[in-house]
C-alpha cells in the first residue's frame, strides 16, 4: 500500500489532489486499516478520504467520489441535499443500488478492544476489526431459518452492501465500533477506483440500554408525573455516544401498543396507553434526531417500529413466524384510536424512518374494516412491507410520513405472508414497488439485480428507494467525511455514561410501582430480620438463542448472582438475613416469571399464568396454530407453589410478606398477590440496568423513595377473560378470544360479554386485589406524606 506524500500547494485554488492511498499490484483494500486523511474547508464540511482524490475549486475541497476528476452535483456540498442525493443515484451502478437497499443482520468487531486488535508492531489489523471471508468456515447457526447470521467483508467487497446491524452492545469498546464503521467505509470508498461511487458505511443498532429502565419501565416512570423530560435526556445522551461510535441508525423505538396480553413483545413496548407512547416517541425523536425539524448533522436516524402496530396479534402468537402471521382488528375504530397515535406523533415530529411489521391483516370475520380520518384502510392480505395501501396511502399520504421505509429482517425468505407464490426477485419487486426502501437482514443483492433485469422491478422504483436511503446520509452530513475518530468515540462514551448515571438511576426509581400495601406493610422497619427467596421462570428463549449462537446459557449461575445481590442490598440497609421463614419479621420474594412466548420457537400458546411444569397443547411449531395432539411442559415460574407455603408460615408467626414482581407481560397474579402484604412491580430485565432497577426497588421498600410509578400494563384478572373458543371461519377452524386482541386492557371491559365478567373477581378484565384495587394501566400507590 502506497501512501502518497501530501505535499500539494496549500494555496492551490483550482486543481486536483491525488488520493492519499494507492494499492499496489497484489494488494487488496482489506489488507490493512488506512488512517483517513482530512481536508478542512474554512466555511464548509471537512473532507475525509482514503482512496478517493480531492477536487479543488475556488480554494474549496470536494471529495471526488468516483475518481473521475470531474465535478458533479452530488460531489458539490454547496448544493442542497435533495439535489445531491438525486444526482448520486444517477451515477450509481445497478449492483451498488442493490447493495444500498440491503443490510446484514449480525455485525460486530472481531476484537473487543483496540489493544486486542493490534499486532506486535502496535499496528491495527484489519481482520481484527472487520471479519475476513473464509470460504472454508462453517456458517453460524441462525435462530431465524432462511436468514443468515454470517457477516464478513465479502458482503461489502462483492455484494456492495452498505450497512449492517451492530450487535456489540456496551461490552465492546466504543473505539472498535468507530473503527468497524471506518473499515466498512474504507472498503466501500474503493468502489471509486472501480467505476462506482463512494458510499459511506452505516451501522444500525437496536436500542442499547445505558442504565435506564426498559421500555415498560419508561412508560411506568413518565405516567407518574406525565413529565417526559427524562425521555429526552436519555435520548440526547445516547445520541452523542451512538454518533461518535458510528451507530448512525437506530432500529427503534418500538411504539406498538400492547393489546393482546400474551404477545411476547409486550416487554419491548411502552405499555398500553397510546397517549403515553405518543408523548414518549415525541421526546425520543427530539432527542435522537437533535430537534424537531428532521435530520441534521448531529442526528441519529430513528426507525420507528412496527408500523402500523403489531400489538393486536392473534392470541399472542408472534409474527416472526407463520404461526403468528395475522393481526386482528375485531373492534371498529381500534386502529385509529389506539395503534396509530404513536406513529402520528412520530411523523408530526418528522421521524426519519419507519419499520413495517411482519404481520398481515385478516379480511375474514375475525376482523372488521378499519379507517383513518374517514379513509378506508388496507384490504390486501400481505405483510406490511408489501402493502402500498399502508406504506404509501396511509403512512405518507394520510399521516404525512416523510422518511424512508426499512423492512424488518427476512421478509423475502421467511415472513412471506401473502406472497408465498412469488419468487424471491418478485418479492423484492413487490416490496420496493409498495414503498419499502431498505430490506433488512438479507445479503442477496443479486435478486434485486435480477428483478430489474427480468422486468419485475421498475428501475424508477429502485431509484426512489435509493434516493430515500441516500437522502438520510446527505442530511446527516455523512457523505463528504464519513470517517470517525476512535479516540473521540471512547471519550464521548466515558463522559456521557458517567453523566447519565444519576438521571438513569432516578428514572429507575420513578419506574417502581407500588401495587399493594395492606396495613402499611411498607416501608420496611429498619434492622428487622428478612428471609429472602428468588423465584424465576425457565428462560427457554435465552437458552434457544445461546444455542443458536453456539454458546451455553447458564441460568443457575445467573440466579445465584441475583440472589446474592439482593441479599447484599438488604444487608447494606442493616437487615439481618435469616434462613428459616419461621424465624423472620419479613419474607421478601423476588418473583421473575418468564413466558414461553419466543419469537423464533413458537410451540404453544404464550402462557401468562404462573405455572411450574404445566401441561399445554403443542402446536405445529412455528408453522401454524394447529394442535399436534401432544402436550408440552411449560414452566413460567419455578417452585411457584412455595409462595403460598412460605407465606403461610411467615404470617402464622406474625411476619409480613413482601414481593417484587418482574413484569414483562400482564401476568395472572392469583398465585402471588393473595399471599403477600405488599407488592411492587419491576419492569426492567436488561443486564446493564438490572442492578439499577433492583436498587431502586430497595429504595422504595425502605422508604428512601416514595413511589410514583404507574402500571404500564393492565394485569389480567383470570383465564376466563382471555379464553379462546374454536370457530369455523372461511373454511378453517380458528380460535377466537373472548376479549378483543386490538383493545388495550384498561378499555376491554365494554367488549367482553357480561356473563364472562360476572364469573370474575371484581367483574373486570383488570385484576382486582384483596384491597379492592384494580390493576389497570395508570394505577399505582404511594406512601402517605
Amino acid at each position: 500500500m502506497v501512501k502518497k506524500a501530501l505535499d500539494f500547494d496549500k494555496s492551490l485554488k483550482n486543481g486536483y489532489i491525488e488520493a492519499p492511498y494507492q494499492l499496489e499490484e497484489g494488494e487488496s483494500i482489506n489488507g490493512q486499516y488506512l488512517e483517513p486523511v482530512f481536508f478542512e474547508n474554512e466555511n464548509g464540511p471537512t473532507i475525509g478520504v482514503t482512496t478517493c482524490g480531492v477536487l479543488v475549486q475556488d480554494g474549496l475541497y470536494f471529495k471526488d467520489m468516483d475518481n473521475s476528476r470531474k465535478m458533479a452535483p452530488y460531489k458539490d456540498w454547496r448544493l442542497d441535499d435533495e439535489t445531491r442525493a438525486k444526482d448520486m443515484v444517477r451515477h450509481m451502478r445497478l449492483d451498488q443500488q442493490a447493495g444500498l437497499v440491503l443490510n446484514t443482520l449480525w455485525n460486530s468487531p472481531v476484537a473487543p478492544s483496540r489493544d486486542a486488535a493490534m499486532n506486535e508492531n502496535n499496528e491495527l489489523q484489519f481482520d481484527k476489526i472487520y471479519k475476513k471471508h473464509d470460504p472454508s468456515a462453517e456458517l453460524p447457526a441462525s435462530p431465524l431459518p432462511g436468514v443468515s447470521m454470517a457477516v464478513d467483508d465479502k458482503d461489502v467487497l462483492e455484494r456492495k452492501i452498505t450497512g449492517g446491524v451492530y450487535r456489540g452492545e456496551m461490552d465492546i469498546e466504543a473505539a472498535m465500533s468507530a473503527l468497524y464503521h471506518n473499515a466498512g467505509t474504507q472498503m466501500l470508498e474503493y468502489e471509486a477506483c472501480n467505476g462506482g461511487v463512494a458510499i459511506p458505511y452505516s451501522l444500525h443498532t437496536n436500542p442499547i440500554n445505558i442504565g435506564y429502565p426498559d421500555s415498560l419501565g419508561i412508560g411506568a416512570a413518565v405516567m407518574g408525573d406525565e413529565n417526559f423530560e427524562l425521555v429526552y435526556e436519555m435520548a440526547r445522551v445516547d445520541r452523542k455516544m451512538m454518533k461518535a461510535a458510528g451507530q448512525n441508525i437506530m432500529y427503534g423505538p418500538q411504539v406498538d401498543i400492547a393489546t393482546d396480553p400474551r404477545w411476547p413483545r409486550n416487554s419491548g413496548t411502552y405499555g398500553e396507553r397510546s397517549d403515553i407512547a405518543a408523548g414518549i416517541v415525541s421526546e425520543l425523536v427530539r432527542g435522537y434526531q437533535n430537534g424537531t425539524e428532521g435530520l441534521n448533522e448531529e442526528s441519529v436516524v430513528l426507525t420507528v417500529k412496527h408500523f402500523p402496530g403489531d400489538g393486536p396479534s392473534e392470541n399472542g402468537f408472534e409474527s416472526h413466524m407463520p404461526i403468528g402471521q395475522y393481526r386482528l382488528y375485531p373492534t371498529e375504530g381500534s386502529l385509529e384510536k389506539y395503534h396509530l397515535a404513536p406513529f402520528q406523533a412520530a411523523f408530526d415530529m418528522k421521524a426519519s424512518a419507519i419499520m413495517p411489521n411482519y404481520s398481515r391483516i385478516s379480511n375474514d370475520s375475525r376482523s372488521v374494516p378499519q379507517t383513518y380520518r374517514g379513509k378506508s384502510g388496507a384490504k390486501e392480505e400481505v405483510g406490511t412491507a408489501y402493502s402500498k395501501e399502508l406504506l404509501v396511502n396511509l403512512a405518507r399520504d394520510e399521516m404525512g410520513f416523510g422518511g424512508y421505509v426499512n423492512s424488518d429482517s427476512g421478509i423475502t425468505t421467511v415472513q412471506v405472508y401473502g406472497v408465498e407464490n412469488l419468487s424471491v426477485p418478485e418479492r423484492y419487486a413487490k416490496a420496493i414497488a409498495a414503498g419499502t426502501d431498505v430490506v433488512g437482514g438479507n445479503a442477496d443483492p443479486e435478486n434485486i439485480v435480477r428483478a430489474v433485469e427480468e422486468g419485475y422491478l421498475q428501475k424508477s422504483d429502485l431509484d426512489r428507494a435509493s434516493y430515500n436511503r441516500l437522502l438520510s446520509l446527505f442530511k446527516t452530513k455523512r457523505v463528504d467525511n464519513p470517517y470517525l475518530d476512535p479516540d473521540y468515540a471512547n471519550q464521548v462514551r466515558e463522559e456521557n455514561l458517567d453523566s447519565a448515571k444519576k438521571e438513569a438511576y432516578l428514572a429507575n426509581q420513578k419506574a417502581v410501582v407500588l401495587a399493594k400495601n395492606e396495613a402499611e406493610a411498607l416501608p420496611l422497619i429498619a434492622k428487622k430480620s428478612v428471609y429472602i427467596k428468588c423465584f424465576k421462570g425457565i428462560d427457554t428463549g435465552a437458552s434457544f438463542m445461546a444455542a443458536a449462537r453456539g454458546k451455553k446459557h447458564e441460568p443457575k449461575d445467573e440466579e445465584e448472582k441475583l440472589h446474592a445481590f439482593i441479599v447484599s442490598l438488604f444487608q447494606e440497609q442493616g437487615f439481618t438475613i435469616v434462613e428459616n421463614p419461621e424465624e423472620t419479621d419479613y419474607a421478601y420474594f423476588h418473583v421473575w416469571p418468564i413466558s414461553n412466548g419466543m419469537v423464533f420457537n413458537q410451540f404453544a400458546t404464550p402462557v401468562i399464568e404462573m405455572v411450574d411444569n404445566g401441561l399445554f397443547d403443542e402446536r405445529e411449531v412455528n408453522k401454524s396454530q394447529k394442535r399436534s395432539g401432544k402436550k408440552v411442559s411449560i414452566t413460567t415460574l419455578k417452585e411457584v407453589a412455595e409462595i403460598k407455603e412460605i407465606s403461610e408460615i411467615v404470617r402464622q408467626n406474625g411476619g409480613k410478606v413482601i414481593a417484587t414482581c418482574v413484569v414483562t407481560n400482564p401476568w395472572l397474579l392469583d398465585k402471588l398477590e393473595p399471599f403477600v402484604d405488599a407488592l411492587t412491580f419491576q419492569y426492567t430485565t436488561s443486564k446493564v440496568a438490572l442492578h439499577n432497577a433492583i436498587r431502586a426497588q430497595m429504595d422504595v421498600l425502605v422508604g428512601a423513595y416514595n413511589p410514583t410509578g404507574k402500571m404500564s400494563l393492565t394485569m389480567v384478572s383470570s383465564l376466563e377473560v382471555i379464553a379462546v373458543h374454536e370457530q369455523e371461519i372461511a373454511g378453517e377452524i380458528r380460535e377466537v378470544c373472548v376479549s378483543p386482541n386490538d383493545v388495550p386492557g384498561y378499555d376491554k371491559d365494554p367488549y367482553i360479554a357480561p356473563e364472562i365478567l360476572a364469573k370474575v373477581k371484581g367483574g373486570s378484565y383488570a385484576y382486582c386485589d384483596a384491597s379492592g384495587n384494580y390493576y389497570r394501566a395508570g394505577f399505582g400507590l404511594n406512601y402517605p406524606k
